[in-house]
């Protein structure tokens, strides 16, 4: 209990107490050296001498008697002054851990909402290219006119590719640059839509390295998918179907090669029926040959036995 309490009046020690304490000990000091100067002149009161002997024997005294209570006092001021610093040096420990914690829980929050701004200014752009390519599908799918008897330019596509009966898929290709002008600006957007997405959504590796390397072998960021999914989402069968022809190339060199590569990272054919008029299209069941199976994702589609 004593050595509790004696922790306590430690604890509770501050500079103003210290001032306190060293001056209670230094009138001590000071009480103490004027009772042993009385004592010794009551004792030997024969005025000063002027012998050596008998300084040096009042020297011995004095020093004998005072020194080892001087030297006492001196360190309990000395004890307490160490324990004021301790205390002190414990606070100052003390309120640079909690100015680190804040420090380090200051950056996680700017860390966190400079994430949040990034994502917001990707959202931002991509929800615009959405709203684009939406706009682009749209005008696309819409009939043009009595001259192509309530036809939209997707039907008027189609039917240049897949009921001209082209022979294999370069064939098809051909055909529908022909009929460029008609679907041409719907592929890009969605070929620069998709582009964005592998190359801002936060958290890419691809970045500014837009290649075939890259887009092949780095990984998906966290959400990509998820965009691209969205994206995908507006796609119809039938777009869906021309896409597949579009995205047709034979060359790394070819224009078309990273869309064909995007078109495989975000399984863009995996609702991709191969059958039209309920029969499987000889062109359709030859993009497996060409894309890879990542293209096609968990497709579930039948294929009907009877190309067309």
């Amino acid at each position: 209990m004593t050595r509790l309490n004696l922790e306590q009046k430690f604890e509770a020690l501050t500079p103003a107490l210290l001032f306190k304490w060293l001056v209670w000990i230094l009138a001590f000091a000071t009480g103490v050296v004027g009772v042993v100067f009385a004592f010794y002149f009551m004792e030997f009161n024969g005025g000063f001498s002027s012998q050596n002997a008998d300084w040096g024997t009042f020297g011995d005294f004095i020093g004998g008697t005072l020194n080892p209570l001087l030297s006492f006092l001196g360190l309990i001021a000395l004890l307490l002054t160490i324990v004021l610093q301790s205390k002190e040096l414990e606070s100052t420990r003390k309120e640079l851990e909690r100015s680190a914690l804040a420090q380090e829980k200051s950056e996680l929050a700017l860390t966190e909402q400079s994430k949040t701004q990034i994502k917001q200014q990707f959202e931002g752009t991509f929800f615009s290219l959405l709203d684009q390519h939406n706009k682009a599908l749209e005008k696309i799918s819409a009939s043009t006119g009595k001259w192509t008897n309530g036809r939209s330019d997707i039907d008027i596509v189609r039917e240049a590719v897949f009921e001209r009966s082209a022979s294999d898929l370069a064939g098809a290709k051909n055909a529908l640059e022909e009929k460029n002008g008609l679907c041409g600006h719907y592929f890009r957007v969605l070929y620069q839509t998709l582009k964005f997405i592998s190359t801002n959504v936060p958290g890419s590796h691809i970045g500014v390295s837009f290649n075939e390397s890259t887009i092949k072998d780095y990984g998906l960021a966290k959400n990509e998918k998820m965009y691209s999914n969205i994206l995908r989402s507006f796609l119809s069968y039938d777009i869906t179907q021309l896409l597949a022809i579009n995205c047709y190339c034979t060359s790394p060199q070819d224009t078309y090669w990273n869309f064909k590569l995007l078109i495989e990272r975000y399984a863009f054919l995996e609702h991709m029926p191969f059958t039209i008029d309920s029969k499987s299209n000889k062109l359709l069941l030859n993009t497996e040959q060409f894309y890879d199976q990542a293209a096609f994702g968990q497709s579930q589609f039948k294929r009907v036995p009877g190309a067309a």
